[in-house]
């Protein structure tokens, strides 16, 4: 099992010095190397995979040959024999002990290659660019490489569809990973290769029986910190569930006004941690925007700045664990919508006249104040946050198809955008009534449902079912309208029931008049007392 730890730093002065000067250098070999797996990348599609049509032979872009022994010029042109990359010597020669090869299940091992993959290239071309620009030195060779490695991983994550397009980092936002075996660390003491000893906040305790594997420092507004990555093989990894094993699926609809509802009932608020904020952010952009660019006060302007959109972020992003945790464990599968933020986020188009040729208003200005109350719910790490926390579980969290889940009835199926009337949802044709987004939530564990084909699921839901029946006279039950259930009573009685106040309160009078204003208010549990449809003029009367 792997688990990890995050700290917060004591660098001396000097340390910090150094780690700065790491970030360049670190953030320019990484730049650099990315930039030619993104030119590499894009020749591919544009000159094809040969420079010379006609020979139909790869072409090194070192020594613009194709044979090592005849040295053959082909084509003037610099392309590589590498379709991911093109600095380094693209060969390697066979040195026995020198291969990491493991064998496989059946204890074969993979033959030679004597072509260099992305990672290999790069690295051999560092080593050339060392030996050209001495400064480089004095960085840790490992964090050199394992940077390397990380590009390699991004463009691996995009070609599986498990990231997007990498980009290029700011040297601000670089971090160093050391490789296993490499850190030590004894009680709030940590000693990194080249860097030396530093003091770090213990804030949670180390087990002698965690094995520490890779240490990686990362740079924050404030100051510095460090995880270590942690890993015992005694204790077994929690595995997911099967599906035959899971028993109850519940369905999680993320809102504004309410962060999640899910299917029972339970609502998460949206504390809305940076229109809380606002003011403040205003404030402080205001102040850095009249600091000259480029002086000391407007690098200490934007530092203050910065803060507050981390105390932003920590505070979102630890209302989302908790969050995260409270719905993941409140059933074996949890099923949330697959929306795309980014289209739900995006402008709106230009309206044009056609007789002036002047733009005319479409609502962007009203649609800003959406698109920040989206992006603060921030729903995307949210389900990611569920999803790590169910694993830890074994529970499962799967995505269906957002479409018409806020306007149809889980009763009759129906589909209608009359069926919803802001945070109410009733039935035109069968009269159910339930709040819209636990309505949405139903629906949602329903298409799970049926998207795992597994009909023992039991959905966990909301059901109102009373201990004592209500005394009803006869005579005094309304009959519904079939042929128009929108004006029946049973709807109107609905409407009514989810507009009255659940508690009685009483209102203090502005006026200093000593007669008393009666103001009577009603309970959920009047409507029951009468059901003639006018439950105002009932209760009044007996008052």
């Amino acid at each position: 099992m792997q688990t990890a730890y995050k700290f917060k730093l004591q660098p001396n002065k000097k340390q910090v010095e150094l780690l700065e000067d790491w970030q360049h250098k670190v953030g320019y070999v990484q730049n650099r190397s990315l930039g030619d797996r993104i030119a590499t990348y894009s020749n591919t599609f544009v000159q094809g995979d040969y420079c010379d049509l006609h020979s139909r032979r790869e072409v090194c872009s070192a020594y613009l040959y194709c044979d090592l022994e005849t040295q053959f010029l082909v084509s003037p042109l610099h392309c590589s024999v590498n379709k991911s990359a093109s600095l380094g010597y693209p060969w390697k020669t066979d040195n026995p002990k020198l291969r990491r090869a493991k064998p496989d299940k059946d204890g074969k091992i993979k033959p030679f290659n004597p072509k260099r993959s992305a990672v290999e290239l790069h690295s051999s071309w560092l080593t050339e660019f060392k030996k050209s620009h001495p400064e480089y030195s004095t960085v840790n060779a490992d964090v050199l490489q394992q940077s390397l490695r990380h590009v390699d991983s991004a463009f691996n994550k995009f070609f599986t569809n498990e990231a997007g397009f990498p980009n290029f980092k700011h040297h601000s936002r670089v971090g160093f990973e050391f490789k296993p075996g490499t850190v030590k660390i004894n009680k709030n003491y940590i000693t990194f290769p080249t860097l030396g000893t530093m003091r770090f906040f213990n804030s949670r305790e180390i087990p002698s029986s965690w094995e520490i594997r890779t240490v990686t420092i990362s740079r924050d507004i404030d100051c510095w910190y460090v995880a270590v990555l942690l890993r015992d093989e005694t204790v077994p990894d929690v595995l997911p569930k099967r599906l035959e094993e899971c028993k109850t699926i519940q369905g999680a609809d993320v809102g504004i006004k309410k962060l999640i509802a899910l299917s029972d009932g339970t609502m998460i608020d949206n504390p809305r941690f940076q229109s809380r904020s606002a003011r403040r952010l205003e404030i402080r952009q205001r102040r850095v925007s009249r600091k000259n660019i480029g002086s000391n006060n407007r690098r200490k302007a934007a530092k203050r700045l910065a803060k507050v959109h981390q105390k932003i972020r920590r505070q979102r992003e630890d209302y989302q664990w908790k969050a995260g945790k409270q719905t993941a464990q409140n059933a074996d599968i949890t099923v949330f919508e697959a929306l795309n933020a980014r289209g739900m986020m995006s402008r709106c188009k230009p309206k044009k006249d056609e007789t002036t040729g002047l733009y005319l208003k479409n609502g962007q200005a009203a649609k800003s104040g959406l698109n920040k109350a989206i992006a603060d719910a921030a729903w995307y790490s949210l389900r990611q946050k569920t999803k790590h926390q169910a694993a830890k579980l074994g529970n499962l969290v799967i995505e269906v198809d957002p479409k018409y889940t806020s306007q149809e009835c889980p009763e009759c199926h129906h589909i209608s955008s009359g069926n919803r009337d802001k945070e109410k949802f009733i039935c035109e044709v069968c009269g159910h009534s339930d709040d819209a987004d636990t309505n949405g939530a139903v629906n949602q564990a329903h298409r799970g449902k049926q998207k795992l084909g597994i009909d023992s699921l039991l959905v966990v839901s909301q059901k109102v079912t009373p201990t004592k029946p209500a005394r009803q006279e006869a005579s005094s039950v309304p009959r519904d309208e079939s042929r128009n259930p929108a004006k029946s009573t049973v709807k109107q009685r609905q409407l009514l029931l989810l507009k009255v106040k659940s508690t009685p309160s009483q209102s203090k009078s502005r006026t200093k008049s000593k007669r008393k204003v009666l103001e009577v208010q009603y309970t959920q549990l009047s409507l029951f007392d009468s059901f003639d449809g006018d439950a105002r003029e009932s209760k009044t009367k007996t008052s």
